[in-house]
């Protein structure tokens, strides 16, 4: 079936669906509930569509749409609220005249199949970091869309998921997609770069990139490039546009060094000093924020040097998906806008034994009054008593949780080994104590 006739097919759907919904119903509702705790609310004077409440949506079909989409025509705004735990299927089928950039709230974990299908006005869509599954034809036919970053964490993308998003021009495809649907980018007649950060590739059908041009540039790992070459991949894409996608950087005037280990979501930062202000150079460019050269969605953890002496004016700002931190007891300056905008940010170990002097905006819309602060022992009530990190749930770190949190967090561990009955971790190449403090392990005479 030509592609035309595919979404005609699609639209003369919408409009039957519209005129069942207008003879089932003799006056239209504009609120009701959308899931067990959920509910939903039409604003006739501003044509804003609100989801509220706690967990999942229900899901609907094509034969049983969404109460509100009898609306379809004059909803023109769309708000999904903190609480909602996944977007249902057909939920927001249709809507074709919703054209502000929609947020999908954090906490989601599931977006399900024909979810935003036929949004044809949506310029933009945020998916958050804890999403894993995106089902069949989710943003089919949204053809405002103009660039997509999954998140880390995202195992599955359906069927056709963005099949005929004709400004589509770039995807980001993070290392923990293993399934990648038939037809997924059919007819993105508009797409210029696709990075897909897996180490292997998918198995995928030569029909994801139907009607995509195979001078389409594809950016993957140094080390992964002649797998993608031998590939499905490499079938569909010319062998010059295959590039590879940097995993590190020098910042300029400085010796720090910048890892992204995208398989494990883990920004690993070598070096001694101070990191400099935003904005940064690396090479010819200018950056703003490290979210700006390596993927802000595929960032879950830092690793920060015990060398380290400061952190620059909005570096590590809008990493969404960061939700856990350690400050090195070196750290004595934190400048404005430091982590703002981290808004998972649950933990923090702050090894300094005295509180650095910060204003709001280095966690601005971060939720610090529900995010614990752990800090050396003995140091707790200067925390307590000074601006900002009073707000935090302050708690002394106690030796045992230390060696507990390090344990289980094995993403950040290469391993670890006991000297004299002492518990040490190696990571990123360097040698820690529990505490957090680098070592230096001088081998034993034999």
């Amino acid at each position: 079936m030509y592609n035309g006739q595919i979404i005609m097919k699609r639209i003369f759907t919408l409009f039957a669906a519209a005129v069942v919904a207008v003879s089932m119903f003799s006056k239209t509702a504009e609120s009701g509930l959308c899931g067990a705790d959920l509910t939903w609310f039409f604003n006739a004077s501003t044509g804003e569509l609100k989801i509220s409440g706690t967990g999942p949506m229900t899901n609907y079909s094509s034969e049983n749409l969404a109460p509100w989409y009898d609306l379809n025509d004059k909803i023109s705004r769309l708000v999904l609220e903190n609480g909602v735990t996944t977007v249902g299927d057909y939920a927001f089928y249709g809507l074709i005249n919703v054209a502000n950039d929609v947020q999908i709230p954090y906490g989601v974990t599931s977006i399900g199949k024909y979810a935003f299908d036929m949004c044809v006005a949506m310029p933009s869509v945020f998916i958050p970091y804890g999403v894993k599954t995106i089902g069949a034809s989710a943003f089919g036919v949204c053809q405002k869309l103009s660039e997509v970053e999954l998140p880390f964490g995202v195992t599955s993308i359906g069927e056709s998921v963005f099949s005929f998003c004709t400004k589509l021009s770039r995807v980001i495809i993070p290392s923990t997609v293993t399934t990648i649907g038939d037809y997924a980018f059919r007819s993105c007649t508009k797409m210029y770069f696709i990075d897909n950060l897996a180490t292997i590739p998918q198995t995928i059908n030569i029909n994801v990139f139907e009607d995509i041009s195979k001078s389409c540039y594809l950016g993957v790992m140094n080390y992964a490039k002649d797998s993608y070459k031998q590939s499905v991949w490499g079938a569909h894409f010319d062998s010059e546009h295959i590039g590879v996608r940097s995993a590190e950087c020098l910042i300029e005037h400085t010796n720090f060094l910048l890892s992204m280990d995208y398989e494990k979501g883990i920004l690993t930062i070598t070096g001694n000093g101070v990191l400099p202000d935003s904005p940064f150079g690396v090479g010819n460019n200018t950056f703003y924020k490290v979210s700006s050269y390596f993927f802000q969605s595929q960032i879950t953890q830092l690793v920060l040097p015990s060398s380290m002496t400061g952190i620059g004016k909005d570096f590590f700002k809008d990493l969404y998906a960061l939700s856990s931190l350690t400050i090195p007891e070196g750290v004595s300056i934190i400048s404005e806008g430091a982590f703002a905008n981290c808004k998972l940010l649950k933990t923090v170990y702050n090894y300094a034994m005295t509180p650095q002097s910060i204003d709001a905006s280095v966690f601005n819309g971060v939720d610090v009054s529900t995010c614990t602060l752990y800090v050396p022992k003995g140091s707790k009530p200067a925390y307590e008593a000074a601006a900002v990190w009073k707000d935090f749930i302050v708690k002394e770190i106690d030796p045992q949780e230390a060696i507990d949190q390090i344990l289980t967090d094995q993403s950040q561990v290469s391993s670890k080994f006991l000297r004299n009955g002492i518990l040490f971790i190696e990571r990123g190449g360097k040698t820690y104590s529990v505490s957090g403090q680098e070592m230096r392990i001088i081998p034993l005479n034999k």
